[in-house]
């Protein structure tokens, strides 16, 4: 009774060691061996709790022969799928199971047991066909065994001693094992040998047993020298996994050790406490130029220029549980080289202290290629000054520190006057040198603090800060006008190149860096419309308009979020008085002014940008409208709608034109667009592509204020254009003495022979209108028709189709 409860006490204890090693490794192997362990555990139970014999015996013996199988499924190939393991567990104990059974309950009949005990060995046979196929040895072998031990439990059935027979079979799974776990293992360590040897011992218990008492009878051998083997095995399974654990440890370890040294990579440990270098590899000693013996003698500080030490100093205060890339760090090399590196750096215990182990990454040529990429993208290309974007922020830190120190700063535009020429009669070669000349010429005459930029095509900006008053900047500005005075020499030409300057001085012209850079600019444009070659500072009158442009640019972006914005539509009428067409006009509704008319608002839309948003919604705006009366029942008439030079010059104003059709479903021959002469010659190839596109969908196109620019006729015969829109200041004067009347005979000709029709523009007077007629023009626009009018009115004039004149 004590021995049974020692070895219960014993076994749990080294299955609880199983169960921790599968709660950390979770191995099917280990899992499969706790499980047989629980079943010797089982058996030593049934020994002490089950008082029946029968019982005793069925259930003690059939818990070893389940050991055993679990045991041999932990070295087949069912360990992965437990639907497999147990069908393997089904056929291996089963049979014998039964076999007890019968045995121990009186079943003698000879040919049942037989029946039976075959059972059992073929299905250990079909066992190791399904798992251990591939290996004919193994294959061979079982069946080997299978047949010795089919005699064995022969013989005991014909000698009357059937239930012996069960020991053949406990005697077969545990050789079998024994077998299995050494080709399994294949090497003669500790853990291996006393497991093998515990399971061929424990294999040979039964057959001992039997020898003993057949032999000698009388003898008493204790049960705990029968259990011995048990405990080889159990102990020799927890020293191979101690084994499988330092091996993989020392893989590992060499793994890691060979990955350090022979990293190409610099890489070290240092001691956290001391920041000292406690190991090395090969390629950090190549690098760096110190032997290993060196380095243990140095810090982390010893590789770090002193700059550098306070900021290395706060990144090494930090945990670093993982690895983690830090930097761009500059590490000094022995020679007394630079370079620019990244490391990535864990913490890790080395040698019983605190130390990080770092990998360090060579990217000089990196850092080198970011601050090239950086400097282009914050200069100008050709002149090597600050682009626009650098402009900026250097605009804003003089602004800061002249607020704080309460001084003046002053914003220079600079345009140079007469470069087109030089482009066009000497070539873009010289306008290049010319530009380099006038950058190297600026840059001398400013001092270090201020700033020169190049802000695009021939302009440039100048920031001087530190200024203490007004007069310090007329200084300066006369100064930057003498940089031109003298000619510039470019390729054995003396060129001439006068300049236009505007000056806007912080705070007296205002307080935010586009403010001034947009006064300065129109204090240049002033300049530069003066007759050039000089510079104006910013006054009371430009100030005012760059306050009324910017409440404009505000209330047209407000206008576009919440509907301020309205479109009215001016008839355009035959000689007879039908209505052949509509103008669309946009307004603009001021809460102060009122209505504000698009030569207040349009310019002030094309310098902000807002042109494009603001034209795509007339466009929209008018095709909703006109489909609203279509759908209404309403006759349909062409409406004009004006398109602004930036807008057309768009690259998608086509595709834009071609959705607002496609959505809205406007006939696209019943679109017209009004464009200016300027719009038309400013960029002819593009220009005339986008309009025979459009033109091909059914568009119209009309010239707006014919005769006020510069085309060319034979430009125009070669667009896609239907109307001539004479500019109402032809008409106005046309029934004056030495007025515009042969002017507009002319144009009336000539827009007749090729093939185009003339709306004349600003018809206020009936005299007007007379002359107009008796020199056919086709049709007429203007107040003496109809001003203006919002769309709710434009339904009866539809309905009618005709006015009359005022």
């Amino acid at each position: 009774m004590q021995e049974s409860l020692l070895d219960i006490l014993i076994v749990g204890l080294l299955v609880l060691v199983f169960a921790v090693i599968q709660r950390r490794r979770s191995m099917p192997r280990i899992r499969y061996w706790t499980l047989g362990w629980i079943f010797v555990l089982l058996h030593f139970t049934a020994q002490i709790a089950v008082q029946d014999v029968a019982w005793q015996s069925v259930l003690g013996v059939s818990a070893l022969l389940l050991a055993g199988c679990s045991f041999l499924i932990a070295s087949s190939d069912a360990i992965h799928d437990p639907g497999e393991a147990m069908i393997a567990a089904s056929l291996l104990g089963v049979p014998p199971i039964a076999y007890l059974c019968l045995t121990v309950y009186g079943v003698s009949t000879v040919p049942v047991l037989v029946a039976v005990a075959l059972v059992g060995q073929l299905c250990m046979i079909y066992v190791s066909l399904r798992y251990w196929g591939a290996d004919r040895g193994i294959v061979r072998g079982n069946m080997v065994i299978a047949l010795l031990i089919m005699l064995w439990i022969v013989y005991e059935i014909r000698a009357g001693q059937a239930i012996l027979g069960v020991y053949g079979t406990l005697t077969e799974i545990f050789a079998i094992n024994a077998w299995f776990y050494w080709r399994d293992f294949r090497r003669a360590s500790a853990g291996v040998l006393t497991a093998v040897l515990g399971l061929l011992a424990w294999a040979l218990v039964f057959p001992a047993a039997l020898v003993v008492a057949a032999w000698w009878p009388h003898l008493h051998v204790s049960s705990e020298l029968w259990n011995i083997p048990k405990y080889f095995v159990e102990f020799g399974m927890i020293l191979t996994l101690l084994e499988e654990e330092i091996q993989a440890a020392n893989r590992t370890s060499e793994d890691y050790r060979v990955l350090f040294e022979n990293n190409p990579s610099p890489m070290w440990i240092y001691d956290l406490e001391t920041l000292r270098f406690l190991r090395v590899n090969d390629a950090a000693q190549h690098v760096y130029g110190y032997s290993e013996e060196e380095f243990r003698q140095m810090t982390l500080m010893d590789i770090r220029p002193q700059e550098e030490v306070p900021r290395m100093l706060e990144d090494v205060g930090l945990e670093r549980e993982e690895m983690v890339f830090s930097g761009p760090w500059t590490h000094v090399y022995k020679d007394g080289r630079q370079s620019k590196v990244e490391v990535a750096a864990h913490t890790i215990h080395f040698n019983g202290r605190m130390a990080r182990f770092c990998l360090v990454v060579n990217v000089t040529e990196r850092e080198e290629l970011h601050q090239q990429l950086l400097y282009q993208a914050h200069h100008d290309l050709l002149t090597g000054l600050p682009n626009r974007l650098l402009l900026k922020d250097r605009m804003q830190q003089t602004l800061t520190r002249a607020s704080r120190q309460d001084r003046r700063v002053a914003f220079v535009c600079i345009d140079l006057d007469r470069f087109k020429q030089i482009n066009d009669n000497y070539g873009h070669l010289v306008g290049d040198q010319c530009l380099k000349l006038v950058a190297e010429r600026l840059r001398r005459r400013l001092r270090g603090e201020d700033t020169i930029a190049r802000s695009g095509g021939e302009e440039f900006v100048a920031v001087l800060g530190e200024l203490k008053s007004r007069q310090d900047a007329y200084r300066v500005a006369e100064d930057l006008l003498y940089v031109f005075h003298e000619p510039f020499l470019v390729e054995g030409y003396r060129l001439e190149l006068p300049a236009s300057i505007g000056v806007a001085l912080y705070p007296d012209d205002g307080t935010d860096a586009s403010d001034l850079w947009r006064n300065a600019d129109i204090a240049m444009y002033r300049s530069k419309k003066s007759g050039g070659n000089r510079f104006t500072f910013v006054s009371d009158e430009i100030s005012s308009a760059a306050a009324e442009a910017n409440d404009l640019e505000l209330m047209m972006r407000t206008a576009l979020k919440e509907g301020g914005f309205e479109v009215y539509y001016q008839p355009q009428y035959l000689e007879d008085g039908t209505l052949c067409g509509m103008e669309a006009l946009l307004r603009l509704h001021h809460p102060r002014s009122g209505m504000i008319l698009p030569d207040r608002f349009i310019p002030v839309a094309e310098d902000s940008g807002l042109i494009m948003p603001i034209g795509n919604w007339v466009l929209e705006e008018v095709a909703r409208q006109f489909m609203a009366w279509s759908q209404a029942g309403l006759p349909q008439v062409r409406i004009a709608v004006n398109v602004s030079p930036l807008q057309f010059m768009h690259s998608d104003f086509l595709g834009h034109v071609q959705r607002v059709l496609a959505r809205s479903g406007m006939p696209a021959e019943l679109l017209e667009l009004e464009v200016t002469e300027t719009t038309v010659m400013r960029n002819i190839e593009e220009i005339a592509r986008q309009m025979r596109e459009l033109a091909a969908l059914g568009v119209h196109f009309s010239v707006d204020d014919f005769g006020t620019g510069y085309s060319s006729l034979r430009h125009l015969h070669q667009l896609p254009i239907k109307t001539l829109k004479v500019d109402r200041s032809f008409v106005e004067r046309i029934t004056e003495t030495n007025g515009t009347y042969s002017i507009v005979q002319a144009i009336l000709s000539l827009a007749h022979s090729l093939g185009m029709q003339v709306v004349a523009e600003g018809v206020e007077r009936k005299d007007q209108f007379e002359v107009l007629k008796a020199l056919q023009c086709d049709v007429f626009q203007g107040y003496l028709f109809s001003y203006p009018l919002e769309a709710g009115a434009i339904p009866p004039l539809l309905e009618t189709q005709t006015a009359g004149i005022r």
